[in-house]
């Protein structure tokens, strides 16, 4: 919602979110970015968000918002080819009213 604000465009895809441990196995025939090993996928607590902007206004929104996520370590993310990979962190309970506020803007 942030971005959207931000930048005035569509959504951002999602690209991937919850995975059972034998869709990652399979995953990794198929994707050279998926890991052999423990992936947060499998916890529910990772997504990928696909790199596909509708302009570059929106790309710095993205940027900027992860940023700023990250600084008030309520999430980690990197930077792959063709997604970006975000871990929420746990204990974030006492954001929540932030987060609310958020949506009131």
């Amino acid at each position: 919602a942030q971005v959207r604000a931000i930048s005035g465009r569509a959504p951002l895809i999602v690209t991937s979110t919850v995975r059972d441990e034998t869709y990652q196995r399979l995953l990794v025939r198929r994707n050279r970015e998926a890991t052999r090993n423990y992936s947060l996928h499998t916890t529910g607590w990772a997504f990928d968000v696909a790199r596909q902007y509708r302009s570059r206004r929106q790309a710095l929104a993205f940027q900027f918002v992860l940023d700023r996520l990250q600084t008030l370590n309520v999430i980690a993310w990197a930077r792959e080819p063709r997604a970006i990979h975000i871990t929420a962190a746990g204990g974030v309970e006492s954001l929540l009213p932030l987060v609310e506020r958020l949506d009131e803007d």
